[in-house]
């Protein structure tokens, strides 16, 4: 007689079935955690020149992570922010964004700080239907690259303008030197600034690029020297501008300087020391604002860095606001958290109470702004600048 085949796993048999079927149901505890995370990704210079940039729109974001994960998230999913560093460097900006819009489970980036880095990057991110939102991307022709790009800061067609207007209602000049950084952004910077203050009736006496990364300015110095302006304009990034400041120092060059928002960063004051002494320095972030949501703000940021914030931790911590409100308002409506989504959302969004004050963004996705909060470089530390 043909004996059938009965396994001898004797008590075991029965919970080794009710096992296995429970395993191939329910994924293991990793595996849900990472499909239920929210995953946003960020890249801005981590390292080389501007890399403080960088490291402080990563402690901003972070920050304000933190705190919407701590209030149960979006409909009680994480965020998890994918840090990648581009070292201000287009080329490799492009190939992050290759990597973020591969991975079918990230739903939108934030970056980049430079807008040639952002906007090298943005083609990249419109193809693959993905919103970037760049928390400092001034260049005019950012937003126009796809309708996926969003921008947090004002851009250089507002800011010059308004940067122009302080130098000649200040100082009232005759002549101005502009010394401004040599790629798109600077050009751009120098542009709308230059043409709003000839609207005023000053004239440009010298308009100096700047190859970033260039360490002897001697000879530049020596052009302005001779150029005799009332007042420099400055459109760089802290490391040049900080050597641009030492050797005017060292040459004995005084004049008063007037800078673009780039320049309000610690690390200017770090690197040029009692130089900078006397810059005036637009914000697009006003720290001694009585809105509630700021000194809240300033506070976690000093107790989680040590350091007050300034407007680039601001732009970026609203810049995780914005999407944060996006997404909750997809959720809300009842529907999927995806890419195109979430760029619908955002492009509706109702006017935002961020740390940098109430903004919506207009029909070509720009931050509306009116205007700057204005600082002056005192006692090794920038104050507000008055009247």
């Amino acid at each position: 007689m043909k004996r059938s085949f009965r396994p001898r796993w004797g008590f075991f048999g029965p919970i080794f079935f009710v096992v296995a079927a429970v395993a191939f149901l329910v994924p293991p505890l990793a595996a849900r955690g990472q499909a239920q995370d929210i995953q946003i990704g960020f890249f801005a210079p981590l390292s080389g020149d501007n890399a403080e940039y960088g490291k402080t729109f990563q402690e901003a974001i972070n920050l304000s992570v933190e705190s919407v994960n701590r209030s149960g998230g979006i409909g009680a999913r994480m965020i998890r922010i994918v840090p990648q560093d581009d070292r201000a460097d287009p080329a490799q900006a492009a190939n992050i964004a290759q990597l973020f819009a591969s991975n079918s489970k990230m739903l939108a980036a934030i970056g980049s700080f430079s807008s040639a880095a952002s906007m090298a990057a943005a083609p990249v991110f419109q193809q693959a239907g993905m919103v970037q939102v760049s928390p400092t991307s001034s260049h005019p022709d950012f937003t126009g690259l796809g309708s996926y790009m969003f921008r947090i800061v004002a851009t250089q067609n507002i800011e010059g303008p308004l940067d122009a207007r302080f130098v000649a209602e200040k100082f009232k000049p005759a002549n101005v030197a502009v010394v401004y950084r040599d790629d798109d952004w600077g050009v751009a910077a120098n542009k709308y600034f230059s043409d709003a203050l000839k609207q005023l009736g000053t004239r440009i006496t010298i308009s100096e690029p700047i190859v970033p990364g260039t360490k002897d300015l001697r000879p530049l110095v020596t052009k302005l020297e001779d150029a005799h302006p009332d007042v420099l304009f400055l459109a760089l990034f802290y490391a040049d501008a900080a050597i641009l400041a030492k050797e005017m120092q060292q040459a004995g060059y005084s004049v008063p300087v007037v800078t673009n928002s780039s320049l309000f960063n610690p690390q200017l004051i770090v690197l040029g020391g009692d130089a900078v002494n006397g810059y005036f320095v637009p914000s697009n972030f006003a720290p001694d604002s009585s809105d509630p949501v700021v000194p809240k703000f300033a506070a976690a940021y000093r107790t989680q860095t040590g350091r007050a914030a300034d407007q680039f931790a601001a732009l970026a911590y609203d810049a995780v606001g914005v999407l944060v409100q996006a997404m909750r308002d997809v959720v809300r409506a009842g529907h999927e958290l995806t890419r195109s989504n979430i760029r619908d959302a955002l492009a509706s969004l109702a006017p935002y109470d961020g740390v940098t004050g109430k903004l919506h963004f207009d029909e070509n996705r720009n931050a509306v702004r009116e205007n700057m909060s204005w600082l002056v470089i005192k006692d090794g530390r920038f104050q507000a600048a008055g009247k």
